[in-house]
């Protein structure tokens, strides 16, 4: 499920950015962040990037709660970063990957 897109203008050019949300047989939810475009290629050194994190499922519910109450208290967006500095400031155990 797409759950954020936008385009960002980056000095070297746009990315266009999007984050899916889902959920496997185990119960752990999954983020994927995507980023499409030349603003990519200055930091990755291509023009595609894609990063995985993971809540595991006996911590989902506790996520849900301090996204929320952050969601609720915060008038920035959050980043998949931003999620991975909640989860450890809460101790929510997750993983991470990514693919260039």
């Amino acid at each position: 499920m797409k759950i954020f897109e936008c385009n960002i203008n980056a000095t070297n050019g746009e990315i266009h950015h999007n984050v899916h949300a889902d959920w496997d047989d185990k119960g752990n939810l999954h983020f994927t962040e995507h980023d499409l475009g030349e603003g990519v290629r200055e930091f990755w050194g291509r023009d595609e990037y894609e990063y995985f994190f993971t809540i595991n499922a006996n911590d989902v519910p506790k996520f849900i709660l301090c996204a929320l109450w952050r969601g609720f208290t915060f008038e920035e967006r959050m980043s998949v970063a931003d999620l991975r500095n909640l989860c450890d400031t809460y101790e929510i155990k997750y993983q991470t990957d990514s693919w260039l």
